[in-house]
């Protein structure tokens, strides 16, 4: 029986983070846009680069250039590639457009999954199997708007246990549904193609669990510890890892930024 790959160490001191994936372990890193510089255009794609130059607001540059900065940190290190030679395929398997869940064609052993809100972005490693990760502020939804909101995204129990609330707890609840609903459709890789009825999950009250779905695969659900007017759920595909470890990607951005800076470095301007 071949022995799962194991792979490789990242290039920075264990004074910091300390281990690449594993098997087994999933790693949760947690990145503030403001720790991007200039210098970490030098780790991106062509096609990050691309995706970003659509996006006319500065904050979701920043956003972008922080979850693929630190993902192709992580995932290079583990791989032995270069941050920015990673080959990154987001084609869609229902329409073909670039908006599918994002894999690594040449590495079919190492997952990832990245997820943003307002200040918060977060990146999922795992390999062995399918990951998704979802993060969303809580005050993106005011309790007003919520049962609309929840007519469109939610499955019928779903809406029933929120509608049961004090209207002044629903954003939360609905935030809570929302990122474990996000999370799972990530990392089964259907998105919007499930309809609504489709995807039941459990109250964000109780302890996270996927109640229906209509792919018969398992599928195993987390909570995250998200910052403060944040929340965040994990999800896989097959076997729950036997553990996730938050990770800061700030002390990783801040010595990969004194690394590359240089007069090499691309520009990188947010007006």
């Amino acid at each position: 029986m071949p022995r799962p790959r194991v792979h490789g160490r990242p290039p920075w001191p264990r004074s910091g983070p300390d281990t690449a994936p594993l098997p087994g372990v999933c790693q949760v890193w947690w990145v503030c846009p403001d720790d991007v510089r200039p210098e970490h255009d030098r780790l991106l794609g062509r096609a990050d680069l691309v995706r970003r130059a659509r996006l006319a607001c500065p904050a979701d540059r920043r956003r972008l250039t922080a979850a693929a900065a630190v993902a192709r940190l992580v995932l290079g290190a583990a791989l032995g590639t270069p941050p920015a030679a990673l080959q990154i395929d987001r084609t869609c398997a229902t329409c073909g457009s670039p908006h599918g869940r994002p894999r690594l064609p040449d590495e079919a052993g190492l997952h990832f999954s990245v997820s943003h809100s307002a200040d918060c972005v977060v990146v999922a490693v795992l390999p062995g199997c399918p990951v998704g990760v979802d993060v969303e502020t809580v005050g993106r939804f005011a309790p007003g708007e919520v049962a609309a909101l929840a007519e469109c995204a939610l499955a019928g129990p779903e809406r029933e246990h929120l509608a049961g609330l004090p209207e002044p707890e629903q954003p939360q609840a609905f935030t809570g549904y929302w990122v474990r609903r996000e999370a799972v459709l990530k990392a089964t890789g259907q998105g919007l193609g499930v309809p609504p009825e489709g995807l039941v999950v459990s109250p964000p009250s109780t302890a996270p669990r996927v109640l229906r779905h209509d792919d018969a695969g398992p599928v195993w659900l987390r909570d995250l510890p998200a910052p403060s007017g944040a929340v965040a759920a994990l999800a896989g595909l097959g076997t729950p890892p036997d553990d996730v470890v938050d990770r800061d990607a700030g002390p990783l951005l801040r010595q990969t930024s004194r690394r590359l800076s240089g007069p090499t470095t691309r520009s990188q301007r947010y007006p």
